[in-house]
């Protein structure tokens, strides 16, 4: 990772450790459930920066795998079904769903763990822009796994008005796919704008 973007990053984090101190010291002088609940929400946030963080840091010379056969829909469906479970406490969280959008194989050889991360932090981006809803979907495509997630939002170059952006998420989709390579072929993402609106981001295993 460059000097200058892991300075921006780590500026971003402090800011975000910043925020949540400050909450939490309101707290202690006026308890409250809807504070608590937000602080709790920025917490978990926080957590998934640095999760991101420590997993980028370490892919300076490519991350180790350790793949095993999975079932893609059987994935999609537990990415999908968390998401939602995680929206439930968000009212004005956009509703997350499963779409079909090609044929899906039986197994893929992947890094499970590595996947979930990379699509988990493409849904909570998703999330952040979507207008109404996030799509999930997985299928088959000239010989590479595609895990797509898709929004209703405004469009790539949209302001985050959250205050929550590291850019973590997009470095971190990038590692885990390069770690993936088959029969000469490597991982690779695309992130392009919908015809009828909004983003659609896609993980491409080899």
């Amino acid at each position: 990772m460059e000097p200058a973007s892991l300075a921006l990053i780590a500026h971003d984090l402090k800011n975000a450790l910043g925020n949540l101190e400050s909450e939490l010291e309101a707290l202690i002088d006026e308890p409250d459930p809807v504070l608590a609940h937000s602080a709790y929400m920025h917490c978990t946030e926080l957590r998934r920066q640095f999760v991101q963080f420590l997993t980028v840091y370490s892919s300076a010379d490519g991350l180790s795998t350790h793949c095993e056969d999975e079932s893609p829909d059987e994935l999609i469906t537990s990415l999908a079904r968390t998401a939602k479970i995680k929206a439930m406490s968000l009212p004005s969280a956009p509703k997350v769903r499963t779409i079909e959008a090609g044929p899906v194989p039986n197994f893929w050889y992947l890094d499970r763990r590595l996947v979930q991360m990379a699509v988990e932090s493409a849904i909570h981006n998703a999330s952040r822009f979507a207008r109404k809803e996030v799509m999930l979907s997985v299928h088959e495509n000239d010989g590479y796994l595609v895990l797509r997630v898709e929004d209703d939002g405004p469009g790539l170059g949209a302001t985050d008005s959250s205050g929550h952006s590291t850019g973590l998420g997009t470095l971190l989709c990038e590692a885990v796919a390069r770690a993936h390579q088959c029969a000469g072929r490597v991982g690779k993402v695309h992130i392009d704008n919908r015809p009828e609106g909004g983003v659609r981001f896609e993980l491409c295993l080899p």
